[in-house]
């Protein structure tokens, strides 16, 4: 489920999606809860840079 997650906040941000939106689409299909905080990491964590 990580990858899963780390791919969905890739992609989603490449594509120009705010942190909002993407903690959003993860809540809606996924069904896990994520808060903005923990997704910055995990961006800092795989060295994205948007």
């Amino acid at each position: 489920m990580n990858c899963l997650i780390n791919n969905t906040i890739d992609s989603y941000l490449r594509k120009g999606r705010k942190v909002e939106v993407v903690k959003r689409y993860i809540r809606m299909k996924y069904r896990v809860h994520i808060d903005s905080i923990s997704m910055t990491k995990r961006m800092q964590m795989l060295n994205l840079e948007y």
